[in-house]
């Protein structure tokens, strides 16, 4: 083999690595063809050179809180799926507990109709979420998913052991301007090992039935994958009603596009575009977009450093409305432009723990003649953080 770029869940391929040099260990051996337990427990600390009365960062995420958290405690139950030997099945659960579940909360399962807590009533900060529940089934290069999952959009995700997870904190642009879930059925055709697309319905951003989402349709969700050599590009996107902010229920539309490439042996890039558009019964349609930008460098088998930084412009100050109870930042109204800048290691001591510092630049550029301020309690227009976590798998 002498393709010496990385695979699509950050493996081994040739004699080098891009991302994770080797399979995670596991408390519970993988069985061929048979049901996997899996997980990890994720912690960390931010301090927040502002110091906050109130200890939330601002609007930031995952890692909002200026003192130690345990965000993820993960647990997966999974039979894969292998259509290559004809008709197959699988399917998967996901048990997440932590300060990470309150922002993968579902209306309709933790979450009651008006928003109100139904899983985790009387939890600040620890709470728990059944983020993925899902059934596959097909054969060769066709295969059917239904059930509650994570969205195909954008490029990190929730899960601490994530591909595209380098990072301890998130970008404003995937906790504010896309899904975390979606409740519904997709189909996936892959038809060569370069090509994938993927078409089907779901029932709202973050919701488990249409009665959910307050409308009397499903929506749409579709993406295009392409895999060459050294490079990739993956368009995915979605449309449908959802609440404009107001409890009314109009057309919601946004799309995303991921860029990535094996630049060098040791350099690896990544660009991500977002827009989206929420339509709304009077007044000025919200929009928002951003630009995600990374590069990461192996050092060698055991460090790797990495390069994000982040423009997102929330137009009318609809979408970054910071979630946690007693956040100032959750009033929102933050119309204008969200920048951040960080950098961060990874050191991978063995295949079951990876340890991730970093420090980050965050800074706001408001609109004309807004004056709300986002962060240190809502005085200022910029924050200095410095955060460590580690992801222990099992």
């Amino acid at each position: 083999m002498d393709n010496w770029c990385c695979d699509d869940i950050g493996g081994l391929v040739g004699e080098y690595y891009c991302r994770d040099p080797c399979e995670p260990w596991r408390l519970f051996p993988r069985q061929c063809g048979g049901l996997e337990a899996y997980g990890w427990i994720a912690a960390g600390y931010t301090y927040n050179a502002e110091s906050p009365l109130s200890r939330y960062n601002g609007p930031l995420t995952f890692n909002d809180r200026d003192e130690g958290q345990m965000n993820q405690a993960y647990a997966v139950v999974e039979k894969p799926f292998d259509g290559s030997c004809g008709w197959d099945w699988g399917g998967r659960v996901d048990f997440l507990y932590g300060t990470d579940g309150r922002f993968v909360q579902t209306t309709g399962l933790e979450l009651s109709q008006d928003g109100s807590p139904r899983l985790n009533a009387g939890q600040r900060f620890y709470q728990m979420a059944f983020p993925q529940t899902y059934l596959d089934v097909g054969r060769g290069d066709w295969m059917l998913r239904a059930g509650h999952f994570y969205t195909i959009i954008g490029y990190e995700g929730v899960m601490a052991t994530g591909p595209n997870n380098f990072f301890y904190s998130h970008p404003y642009m995937m906790q504010y301007g896309e899904p975390f879930t979606h409740t519904g059925a997709l189909l996936y055709w892959t038809p060569s090992d370069a090509w994938q697309l993927i078409g089907g319905v779901h029932t709202g951003w973050d919701t488990l039935t249409v009665a959910n989402n307050g409308g009397d349709r499903l929506s749409f969700l579709g993406g295009v994958n392409w895999n060459g050599e050294y490079v990739s590009l993956a368009v995915a996107g979605t449309i449908g009603d959802e609440d404009d902010g107001t409890g009314a229920f109009h057309q919601r539309e946004m799309i995303s596009g991921v860029f990535s490439a094996c630049v060098t042996k040791r350099i690896e890039y990544a660009a991500q575009l977002d827009y989206g558009q929420q339509f709304v019964g009077s007044g000025d349609d919200d929009e928002w977009y951003g630009v995600n930008q990374y590069a990461f460098y192996t050092i060698n088998d055991c460090w790797q450093v990495g390069l994000r930084f982040e423009w997102f412009r929330d137009d009318n100050g609809a979408r970054v409305v910071a979630v946690g109870d007693g956040n100032p930042a959750a009033a929102g109204g933050f119309a204008g432009n969200f920048y951040q800048a960080t950098v961060g290691f990874n050191w991978r001591p063995g295949n079951h723990l990876v340890v991730r510092p970093e420090v980050r630049w965050d800074w706001f550029d408001p609109s004309t003649g807004v004056v709300a301020r986002p962060f240190d309690d809502g005085n200022k227009n910029s924050q200095f953080t410095a955060a460590i976590d580690a992801v222990l798998t099992w």
